[in-house]
């Protein structure tokens, strides 16, 4: 089994929050290696459809602006996402349009799972908000209980 883990951000303030779930993962002993691969992306747009390619599993996580309060964490699997309609994404080319046209494609991975957290303020060279900060650190510790068979920590 191969697990790819993507945290999707940007260094404008909330918008990190994907980053910060990678930094807390890593921070916590999950640590890559065969069959693990954890990356942090730039606002990959259309580039994160390879990554998808050739793993069993994919957990993506992005900030998200669907209207919620500051530090929500959603869960979409293969089958939520595509019906819906809030912003996934601050990116202008967001993981939405991505799993879209990697669908299309036939790229997804057998199992994805994509996780959006609720964010205030994407703000340039800002810092993330506490509320979002602390769901980037529960978040970490709740996705091994959802995967505890493809993460381990040292």
């Amino acid at each position: 089994m191969t697990v790819r883990i993507l945290g999707i951000g940007s260094p404008s303030g909330d918008d990190q929050a994907g980053w910060l779930v990678i930094d807390a993962l890593l921070a916590g002993g999950v640590q890559p290696g065969e069959g693990l691969a954890i990356e942090k992306l730039d606002r990959p747009g259309a580039t994160l459809i390879p990554r998808l390619e050739n793993v069993s599993r994919v957990i993506l996580i992005d900030a998200m602006q669907g209207g919620g309060p500051a530090g929500s964490i959603r869960h979409f699997d293969r089958n939520d996402w595509p019906g819906y309609g809030g912003g996934l994404s601050s990116h202008g080319f967001g993981v939405l349009d991505a799993l879209a046209l990697a669908r299309e494609l036939g790229s997804l991975p057998p199992r994805l799972d994509v996780y959006g957290i609720e964010i205030g303020s994407p703000m340039l060279g800002e810092a993330p908000g506490a509320a979002v900060a602390a769901a980037a650190r529960q978040l970490a510790v709740a996705l091994p209980l959802n995967c505890a068979e493809s993460l381990k920590r040292s």
